[in-house]
């Protein structure tokens, strides 16, 4: 997908007068092969010199049960993604999902739920904080004796044994603030409104949460319509995309799960793409929400389209917008001639157009 997906960005960006030029850091567990660690130091210290990541994957299902068990500290999703999404303070996560009316069929939902139209889906997700930071963030704001009373344990320190695991949550006003005006804003200068998930009726830290947003619409983008959903409720309105359209504002958990489910809506998760963005540096790491699909290794059966759209927000973070377009129209051109690769084949019937990885690049090249 990596090598599809850089080519496909390296020949667009032309179109804008820009040449990329790629620099590997190696993350993961084939950096931990020959350096002795999933993120080398060298590594971290030049993606975030750089400050511009296109982010393959850092994970494997089998090679976890083996090293993961003798070296629970280097799992990667933690050790790589996360400590990278920290050490660059990459906030806002865009993860968004049209639906094109020409590509109805394509989806899970009833293409009677599609106006003619299409509809525009932005999820923002907040990628720092919640429960996907909040006990390694606080762990050593906190004595070992309540650690040990409240059962309060690191995610490498589980051994399957303890009779409970707390973990813990929070947000904060100052960074609430920030992600808040950033997706107010971007809302506003896309003409889109606003979709605010919470789970105020359990959860005291969406109290939070819903206050604030509420506040912040009010006074600072009276002009964004603002409304708000429980996470279930928007959970069970993914197969009626209408009626979440718009930019939704969602916490990191809460992001992660309804962003996956509208990806999975879209056809395949392999259509997702995504991007993680400091908004004060401008620092931003570049990757499709896809996973490594690990058993499909060397098989050239994985679907480069999110990873190839991936390149396309990335091509636009650093002004290339013509290419940035491009890449757009060349991969909606290429789907609506009817080539799919294997996660779509349910929807092909001449098995001529069901393309491999390398094949999907190249189509989709030609098209651009």
């Amino acid at each position: 997908m990596m090598a599809a997906a850089c080519a496909v960005a390296i020949e667009a960006a032309k179109k804008d007068g820009i040449e990329i030029v790629f620099e590997k850091t190696p993350m993961g567990w084939n950096a931990f092969r020959e350096f002795g660690d999933t993120l080398p130091a060298e590594s971290l210290k030049r993606a975030v010199e750089i400050g511009t990541l296109f982010f393959g994957g850092v994970g494997d299902t089998e090679i976890d049960k083996t090293l993961g068990v003798k070296h629970p500290e280097m799992m990667p999703e933690a050790r790589a993604l996360l400590a990278l999404r920290k050490e660059m303070g990459l906030l806002l996560n865009f993860r968004p999902v049209v639906y094109h009316k020409s590509l109805d069929h394509l989806c899970l939902v009833r293409p009677e739920n599609i106006p003619s139209d299409g509809i525009v889906q932005v999820f923002v997700r907040m990628l720092l904080e919640d429960s996907y930071f909040g006990t390694s963030d606080l762990y050593d704001h906190i004595g070992c004796g309540v650690r040990d009373q409240l059962m309060i344990k690191l995610k490498k320190e589980v051994v399957g044994d303890e009779e409970a695991v707390v973990e813990l949550a929070y947000y904060r006003r100052e960074t609430l603030l920030k992600y808040m005006r950033a997706v107010f804003w971007y809302a506003r200068e896309r003409g889109l409104p606003v979709i605010s998930i919470d789970k105020t009726n359990v959860m005291a830290r969406y109290v939070l949460w819903r206050k604030m947003a509420t506040e912040i619409g009010k006074a600072e983008f009276p002009d964004v319509p603002l409304s708000h959903l429980y996470v279930d409720a928007a959970n069970a309105l993914l197969g009626m995309p209408m009626k979440l359209a718009g930019v939704i504002m969602c916490g990191n958990e809460h992001g992660d799960i309804l962003s996956d489910g509208a990806a999975g809506m879209l056809g395949s998760l392999g259509m997702m793409c995504s991007s993680a963005v400091n908004p004060e540096t401008g620092s931003a790491m570049f990757e499709s929400g896809a996973g490594t699909a690990c058993d499909l290794k060397g098989k050239d059966k994985v679907n480069p389209i999110g990873r190839i759209l991936t390149a396309a927000m990335m091509l636009r973070h650093i002004g290339a917008k013509v290419g940035a377009g491009a890449i757009e129209k060349a991969v909606e051109k290429t789907l609506l001639a009817g080539y799919r690769t294997a996660d779509l084949a349910r929807l092909v019937d001449n098995r001529d157009m069901i393309l491999g990885t390398e094949a999907m690049g190249e189509a989709i090249m030609t098209n651009l």
